[in-house]
């Protein structure tokens, strides 16, 4: 092999001092940037998390307090009984009740036991109501606590039909309730 010419060695330590700078560069300096941006990226998202903890602990009052109004109003929402078949009981009380109330016939009451969620009870009447009666028990259901869900309303008015005159319809509704077990608070 022969001996390497002046510019030939210029161009070699040229290409070694380029590959050390690059390994200089690559190496330590890039690793040491890329690790101080990403533990400024993770302090950022560290004092983001704090915040928000800091805020989510200083409403912890707030909370402590809409439960226990929460838990005062609690009655209004659900049916509160030792057992759901008591609950049911009591919502089929409140249906033949009411229907009493506004003068209507009540023909059947009855407990659904399928396709009721956990926790709830289903009543179904089959009733015999005017419009106007209909119109006050449905608005005394909405506004009287415990609160509950209509789920199915059905109104046959044959009788009327046939007579062109206004007479007590046929009513099939099904009400639902959350219940509650155990005693009231």
């Amino acid at each position: 092999m022969r001996p390497l010419g002046q510019r030939e060695r210029r161009m070699v330590a040229l290409g070694v001092l380029f590959v050390l700078v690059a390994i200089v560069v690559l190496g330590v300096i890039v690793p040491v940037i890329g690790g101080m941006a990403a533990r400024a990226l993770e302090r950022s998202e560290l004092r983001e998390t704090y915040l928000r903890n800091q805020r989510v602990l200083a409403e912890i009052p707030l909370w402590r307090a809409q439960a226990v109004e929460q838990k005062s109003t609690a009655g209004q929402y659900a049916m509160v009984a030792p057992t759901e078949a008591l609950a049911a009981e009591m919502l089929k009380q409140r249906l033949n009740r009411m229907t009493s109330e506004q003068g209507g016939t009540v023909q059947t009451v009855s407990e659904i036991q399928g396709d009721v969620p956990e926790g709830w009870v289903k009543v179904r009447a089959d009733l015999q109501l005017t419009i106007a009666q209909l119109y006050k028990s449905l608005a005394r259901l909405e506004s009287e606590a415990p609160y509950v869900v209509v789920g199915y309303l059905s109104v046959a008015a044959d009788r009327a039909a046939k007579t062109g005159h206004a007479a007590p319809m046929d009513v099939r509704i099904e009400v639902s309730a959350p219940v509650r077990t155990g005693q009231p608070s």
